[in-house]
């Protein structure tokens, strides 16, 4: 029992994830004011914000990196939906910079696509991580 409780932590982080780089990229707010934010508003809820906020520290930090492989796959940041370009982003950092298997990351990345954004867009962030690891970026 004791590891599902883990997994639904992991599964409920990567979901506040999603949210936090949506809106890093929309508001353009700073990193250490988002995670503050969300600790303050999910205080009462099961989430391992010690990943939470390592993993957003990633993104920053390596926001560069992460930015060339979208274009090196030949997707322009201006025409994906922002949600798909934030889930984009949670997959290519954890590829380079997390310690998930990759078989999980694309597994992850489509459960979150289906989860907040549109029907059909699973399809493409599936495309596009595969791309990527073919690519061997």
């Amino acid at each position: 029992m004791k590891n599902l409780s883990n997994f639904k932590i992991i599964i409920k982080t990567r979901e506040y994830l999603i949210q936090a780089i949506y809106q890093m990229l929309f508001s353009n707010d700073d990193i250490q004011k988002i995670i503050s934010q969300f600790k303050e508003e999910h205080k009462d809820k099961k989430v391992d914000f010690n990943v939470f906020a390592d993993s957003l520290k990633s993104i920053d930090k390596n926001k560069k990196k992460i930015e060339s492989v979208i274009k090196s796959v030949d997707i322009s940041s201006s025409s994906i939906e922002l949600i798909d370009k934030s889930i984009l982003i949670f997959a290519i950092n954890e590829m380079f910079y997390g310690d998930l298997d990759k078989p999980i990351i694309i597994d992850e990345s489509i459960r979150l696509a289906k989860k907040f954004s549109s029907p059909d867009s699973y399809k493409f962030l599936n495309a596009t991580l595969d791309k990527i690891l073919k690519k061997g970026i």
